[in-house]
């Protein structure tokens, strides 16, 4: 796949009408974008993920409500007005397919308050015996969401990856890049089946139970939802003030003057000292949403523990009890059988339960994962976490009496305002961090509560199976959903094994430590990443810096693009803003010129520097400045990228 134009017409920061020739030049695959922060770069990414994904391009499922308000998000509003304004984009692009190239056109239109209008071109024809949902259907057949995840990207998914050390992320790119997300829903739809069989062959009685907690569990899972998307809002506030804070630290920086440069050395520290404060905070935050509140409750544990405990044994000695009189019956020839009668009366007394102990109905398996988490990963969370804390009070103190120092400088009084309002915008952003964590925390109870009804209603559907048990259309679907799992685990196991080859060849090109031999395991069950080097050793992934961590997230996002088995075009959005000068050169020489048929890349002019353009000339086919009129409040594109704007065009 080869795109050929993109046209923005109203489209975010871009008024009126804007058309871009993005077709490569043999042997040159690089389309060259160039703007500062804020003025339209992310939109170009934005604009080739909606025309292709539609809706998916902002979420895997989303209401027509939540779709039409993100489409108004799109519509230019620099005139404070998109009520009465629409908006459009069109992406046209070359497909191969069974060895014949296609010609597409893709034209998305939308008004205020509207769902979008939606038209495929093919080789100049429209294709008019498609509906809206057909045609989408028809665009992720030829490039899939979850394989656009991996070529369409910005820094923040790099982050995303780099930073996860659960598995989490690796996990959920996995399974939409081999359709196990589909899969998940199929055996998801079947249990469905089989609740709803269950309740209506069960007995009245039942059925008004059985729907009674699935309400109340419908109800927990609701209002769980609604604090996520409350702490989703708080997470784009912080992200605003984020934006806000860089903004006034570089005029704070740019004001100083003759104070900028003499106290250059404390203020390199202290923006040090931020980034060590982001990192201690994402890993403190990480602590928290894990085994961390089961540590808090110690006491209550334990006693769960017990109970649990004794639930087990009661379980055992019944089913003692049972075997041991089917034993002898079994052996009726035999001198055991001569004593049945006071064998199993002595069996009785064993397996009499003890009073007042609660029936869990846990299996031996998840006994032991419940223990595990409560006696060894809570208290090393909470240990992790106190340590975290200090560390993060440590770094706190140091950035507040490192400010003081500078905010003292007499030379600087005309800077003071500057900062009482950049401390202002920190303090408001610490106070959006504590009611998004304290949203994500009642999000969290209120699916655990969910959980435990959701254990209920498993249980009510055991005393429900007799109804429906013997059916051959619930037997069927009860294989299905066995079928399906065996062939999800078989995939996984296989795929990730071309993942862990693909991952080895890529991280060698970029890392910059060329010495280094190295696997990496992938666990099919946790999808954790191992590195490991040839003796064998287990390299901390979390001992790497940010830089490393971020090689490592795009030799992983080059490793899974390659499997995909689809050849299409990588657009990345600012990629080098956590790498070194080291790791920016490997990215430079070995990456962008070989990763794609055609590779766009959206830069800052401290990324993609006048350095790394004259590297990459060879490569590059077209080069784009966009700019941000203050005045307007829109952004243009012309030819030529920063310093090279009023030189001739690219031929």
């Amino acid at each position: 796949m080869i795109i050929t134009k993109l046209t923005l017409n109203n489209f975010r920061v871009f008024a009126g009408k804007h058309e871009i020739n993005l077709t490569p030049k043999k042997d040159k695959p690089i389309v060259l974008f160039g703007g500062l922060n804020g003025a339209g770069k992310t939109s170009i990414l934005t604009a080739i993920r909606f025309s292709l994904l539609g809706r998916q391009a902002f979420a895997s499922s989303l209401s027509n409500p939540a779709f039409i308000e993100e489409l108004q998000k799109l519509i230019n509003n620099s005139d404070a007005n998109t009520v009465s304004k629409e908006a459009s984009v069109e992406l046209e692009f070359n497909f191969v397919r069974q060895g014949e190239n296609y010609h597409y056109t893709v034209t998305r239109h939308w008004q205020h308050g509207n769902l979008d209008q939606l038209v495929i071109t093919e080789n100049g024809i429209k294709k008019l015996e498609l509906n809206y949902d057909q045609a989408q259907a028809f665009l992720l057949e030829l490039v899939p969401a979850g394989i656009a995840d991996l070529v369409f990207f910005d820094g923040e998914k790099i982050a995303e990856l780099a930073e996860d050390n659960s598995g989490l992320v690796l996990q959920q790119a996995v399974k939409r890049l081999l359709g196990l997300d589909t899969v998940n829903r199929l055996k998801e739809d079947l249990r469905i089946y089989l609740r709803k069989a269950g309740i209506a062959a069960s007995e009245e009685k039942l059925q008004a139970q059985y729907k009674l907690l699935e309400s109340e569990k419908d109800e927990l899972l609701s209002q769980a939802l609604q604090k996520r998307n409350e702490a989703d809002l708080e997470f784009n506030g912080i992200a605003e003030l984020n934006r806000k804070i860089a903004v006034a630290e570089q005029d704070l920086l740019s004001g100083g003057g003759a104070w900028a440069t003499s106290r250059e050395e404390t203020q390199a520290s202290i923006n040090e000292k931020i980034q060590e404060k982001a990192v201690l905070e994402s890993k403190l935050q990480h602590e928290l949403e894990n085994d961390y509140a089961l540590g808090i409750a110690t006491s209550s544990m334990e006693k769960l523990i017990q109970e649990i405990d004794k639930s087990s044994d009661n379980f055992k000695r019944k089913a003692f009890k049972e075997q041991l009189a089917i034993f002898l019956d079994s052996e009726q020839k035999s001198g055991f059988y001569d004593h049945k009668r006071e064998l199993l009366e002595k069996a009785e007394q064993y397996s009499k339960p003890q009073k007042d102990v609660l029936d869990f109905n846990l299996s031996e398996q998840q006994i032991a994962l419940l223990k595990e988490q409560v006696q060894n990963r809570a208290p090393t969370a909470i240990q992790c976490a106190k340590a975290l804390k200090g560390e993060l009070l440590k770094t706190q103190n140091i950035i507040e009496n490192a400010s003081l120092n500078v905010a003292r400088a007499p030379e600087q009084e005309q800077l003071q305002k500057s900062f009482d309002g950049l401390r202002a915008l920190e303090k408001q952003k610490n106070e959006l961090i504590k009611t998004y964590k304290d949203l994500l925390l009642d999000a969290k109870r209120l699916f655990k509560s969910a959980q435990e009804i959701t254990s209920k209603l498993v249980k009510l559907q055991k005393e429900m199976k007799s109804a429906f048990g013997e059916q051959d259309s619930s037997i069927r679907a009860s294989r299905a959903i066995a079928l399906l799992e065996d062939f999800s685990i078989d995939l996984s196991k296989v795929k990730l094994k071309e993942i862990e080859s693909k991952f080895i060849n890529s991280y060698k090109q970029l890392t910059r430590k060329d010495e280094l031999q190295l696997n990496v395991k992938i666990d099919p069950h946790s999808y954790n990443v191992s590195l490991v080097n040839m003796e064998g050793v287990e390299i901390d992934k979390s001992g790497l810096s940010a830089g490393e961590k971020q090689i490592f997230a795009i030799a992983m996002l080059d490793a899974l693009a390659a499997i995909s088995g689809k050849k299409l075009p990588l657009v990345i959005d600012t990629p080098l803003g956590r790498l070194d000068s080291e790791h920016r050169d490997k990215l430079v020489q070995n990456y962008f010129p070989f990763a794609s048929e055609q590779v766009v890349i959206l830069s800052t002019d401290t990324e993609i520097n006048k350095s790394y353009t004259e590297r990459m000339q060879n490569f590059i086919s077209r080069k784009y400045d966009i700019s941000f009129n203050q005045t307007n409040k829109t952004s243009t594109i012309s030819d030529g990228y920063f310093w090279d704007q009023n030189q001739e065009r690219l031929a």
